[in-house]
């Protein structure tokens, strides 16, 4: 397992980080704790959970781990906070209103048993909290000593531009990461996300790196999704056959599995290996719903794609560069005068 720095806060992240959705849902807390075990022998370091995964039952998971380890100071913790599934429509139990970010926290800290959270991280964009009473709040807590870090999940670059020039200017805390969606699918962070990023000196996390599955070659052209799938199930609109099964996904199948089988490895070991080849990103966020998928996406470390199948990779999954972003890159670069 490979480090890399996760931005300006000084930690070393593992190039593969654990996130625990399944924990609670179709993992067992049993089976959850052997596969933290083992995730921790191939050397990870970053636990990823949220307060609404599974009603709080993933936080209290790896809460019941930790507390049977004891000694976790290499490890990175992170939570989120924003969405509550108990929340009705005029519930103040949803947002970044100070108050619920409070209450969301304290919860937690409990569930996780610990005393403060490494990288306490705003789960989605919410319009309804002014960006200075969230910063506010952030600062607060990073100064209680409830939170080291806070990060962000789920933002336009806009917001993310702001949120660090308000920052700044007030002398706060700025964020010190974005987890974002990334894949062969998803390319478009390319286009201002990952630059902004950079830019600020965020870490970034990308989350759904096998597209919710549609990576793992578990998916066919003209054929209805296996039972137990995502997409059969029709868990999120965005991993269902009507968003992501069109033409340029079979395309960019057809390459994995032509260089898995070339290979002999899964096909997700070569989408998550094409995303190790990007020195943009922080760490790549897996899940798994048991000790057999969280091996084998593991063993994605244990090889690297060629620079051929990295560029024919590239080619097929590329979406190209909408304006403004095409002009920018010609007649913006630094070295626009070559």
């Amino acid at each position: 397992m490979k480090y890399r720095r996760l931005g300006r806060t000084g930690l070393r992240i593992s190039e593969i980080s654990l996130g625990t959705q399944t924990f609670g849902w179709n993992t067992g807390e049993t089976e959850a704790h052997a596969m933290l075990d083992r995730y921790v022998e191939r050397g990870g370091n970053y636990l990823d959970t949220a307060d609404s995964y599974n009603e709080g039952e993933s936080e209290r998971i790896l809460g019941s781990w930790l507390k049977a380890r004891r000694n976790h100071e290499d490890l990175i913790i992170g939570t989120k906070v924003f969405f509550d599934s108990k929340a009705g429509p005029d519930s103040n139990r949803m947002g970044h209103s100070r108050k619920h970010i409070a209450n969301s926290l304290d919860r937690s800290l409990l569930r996780l048993g610990i005393e403060a959270v490494d990288l306490y991280q705003l789960h989605c964009y919410d319009a309804g909290t002014a960006l200075d009473e969230i910063l506010d709040t952030m600062e607060d807590f990073i100064r209680q000593g409830k939170i080291l870090h806070f990060g962000l999940s789920n933002f336009t670059p806009s917001t993310i531009a702001k949120m660090a020039t308000i920052a700044s200017f007030r002398g706060f805390h700025r964020p010190s990461a974005l987890q974002l969606e990334y894949s062969l699918l998803v390319r478009s962070p390319e286009w201002e996300l990952l630059p902004v990023c950079a830019e600020e000196e965020m870490g970034t996390l990308a989350w759904s790196p096998l597209a919710g599955g549609w990576l793992s070659g578990k998916y066919r052209k003209d054929a209805q999704p296996p039972d137990n799938s995502r997409a059969a199930r029709k868990d999120r609109w965005d991993d269902q056959a009507e968003q992501r099964g069109g033409e340029r996904t079979w395309a960019i199948l057809a390459i994995i599995e032509e260089i898995a089988s070339s290979r002999g490895l899964p096909p997700s070991q070569v989408a998550l290996n094409w995303l190790r080849r990007k020195s943009s990103l922080s760490s790549i966020l897996i899940g798994a719903r048991n000790m057999d998928q969280l091996v084998q996406n593991l063993d994605c470390v244990a090889w690297e794609l060629s620079p051929e199948e990295e560029s024919r990779l590239d080619a097929v999954s590329d979406i190209g560069m909408p304006y403004p972003y095409a002009f920018v890159q010609r007649y913006g670069r630094k070295d626009y005068r070559k």
